[in-house]
């Protein structure tokens, strides 16, 4: 059996798919101090665990996560989230270390990755181990959303999609990570984890493909952030079996997923953008989101920003809410306020 997924490529994916080249570009002809490309590396370690497992219902924030990486602090409310925690964070630097070889992802790499990421939470059986039982994912009422395939094809339905993968060198890399996403979580291949297994995998199969942003793109965050958008991207593809995904039109998937690479790349470009012509020294960046990203860019690009041009940068925003966040950029040193009430302006900040 092979797979050949079903999607076409249109004028605005490659809009997007451009708008990220160019992002990729700024960030690789960056000039930051190693240090602070180091910085960025832990930032995008710590975001990407606390997102990725929140997702599943991880209860820890991002600062209790930050502390249980950083000393393995054990409150005993919380023990089987702190283990999440830091089998999230051990995944990530497994693959950190795999994709130094340049090697195509094998079924062994996805074994590891899931024996990883659930070590403590599931039976020893059950870990690193394709599933020998059906699967189904059900809602809060218990009402069934999507049947995984049966036991008997998991393995070669994985092989197909590897195989397809490892000849995928001509489909540009997001495309290539949005289908291998698609695919492996629609695959349901474990009892649990697939969903942090497909996170993980997704990121090695972009540093292989060397477009994982130097390990500084934290994808998993846009995904938290518009959680029920997320499920409703793949449910609305994937249908109500496996039957149905195999052969789904992935389009409105590749899209989603395309954007929120976008929105990822963006956040990063900002950041990197106030380590390079902002920040000095040792001190620490705060944590920017997409909309504080295209504020930035906009006061970065034209010298400043008023409130009125940031109510036409973001519209969907409320004009008191646009107040605070332009507030928060200044007392953060991002930006500085320049002329009377009536006329404020946000003016970038340089060195």
């Amino acid at each position: 059996m092979s797979y050949h997924p079903t999607y076409q490529i249109t004028d605005e994916l490659l809009k997007t798919i451009a708008e990220i080249e160019s992002l990729r570009s700024q960030v690789a002809h960056s000039r930051i101090l190693p240090e602070r490309e180091i910085e960025l590396r832990h930032r995008a370690t710590v975001e990407a665990t606390h997102s990725s497992t929140a997702i599943e219902g991880n209860p820890l924030n991002l600062k209790q996560v930050e502390k249980v990486l950083a000393d393995g602090t054990v409150l005993t409310r919380h023990q089987y989230a702190e283990i999440e925690v830091r089998n999230y964070k051990k995944a990530l630097d497994h693959i950190d270390k795999r994709k130094t070889s340049g090697k195509p992802i094998e079924l062994a790499d996805i074994l590891m990755i899931h024996k990883l990421i659930m070590e403590g939470l599931l039976p020893p059986e059950k870990t690193g181990v394709l599933r020998n039982v059906g699967v189904d994912i059900i809602d809060q009422d218990d009402t069934v959303l999507y049947k995984g395939p049966e036991t008997a094809i998991l393995k070669e339905e994985i092989t197909a999609l590897l195989e397809w993968l490892g000849s995928s060198e001509n489909v540009h890399p997001i495309i290539a990570a949005a289908i291998l996403h698609f695919q492996f979580v629609s695959i349901h291949p474990f009892p649990d984890g697939n969903g942090r297994t497909t996170r993980v995998l997704t990121q090695l199969y972009l540093g292989l493909r060397d477009y994982d942003f130097r390990g500084t793109l934290v994808l998993d965050s846009y995904y938290y952030t518009y959680k029920r958008e997320y499920y409703a991207a793949l449910h609305a593809v994937q249908g109500e079996s496996y039957q149905s995904a195999a052969v789904a039109v992935l389009d409105s998937w590749i899209t989603y997923f395309t954007q929120g690479f976008l929105s990822a790349a963006k956040v990063l470009s900002v950041e990197v953008m106030i380590l390079s012509s902002v920040i000095a020294g040792d001190k620490p960046i705060k944590r920017i989101n997409a909309e504080d990203a295209d504020l930035l860019s906009y006061a970065k690009q034209f010298g400043s920003i008023s409130l009125a041009e940031a109510e036409s940068v973001l519209p969907n925003v409320p004009r008191r809410t646009l107040q605070r966040k332009l507030k928060k950029l200044v007392d953060n040193g991002y930006l500085t306020v320049s002329g009377s009430t009536r006329s404020t302006v946000y003016v970038w900040t340089k060195k």
